[in-house]
């Protein structure tokens, strides 16, 4: 991955409205969280399988949006500033995100 695909998936980033923008900035700091579930499920004892099961269903929609975006930054032509955060392709992850998430919380 040379450099200029490397600013052009920011500058598309930057491109996009400001809730795309924040999105995939909370992209890169969302890992944390199932990271940390995961942690907390295993390491409890008796260990939380639950926790630990939506933490990785957190973690699959994490992957999922992360394989959206990336996948339309490579489909496009070098220099080209796309839409990073489509709405329908997003949906499906997202919920497994937010699911995963509120799986934990309730999992106590």
């Amino acid at each position: 991955m040379s450099a200029i695909r490397v600013r052009d998936f920011w500058r598309s980033a930057h491109a996009d409205s400001h809730a795309g923008f924040r999105f995939v900035v909370g992209m890169c700091v969302f890992w944390f969280g199932p990271l940390l579930f995961g942690a907390m499920g295993l390491m409890t004892r008796p260990q939380r399988w639950a926790i630990v099961a939506w933490a990785a269903v957190a973690a699959l929609g994490w992957l999922a949006a992360w394989a959206v975006m990336l996948g339309r930054h490579f489909r496009a032509r070098p220099g080209e500033v796309v839409d990073l955060t489509p709405t329908a392709p997003l949906l499906l992850p997202a919920g497994l995100m937010v699911g995963g998430i509120v799986g934990c919380l309730l999992s106590f």
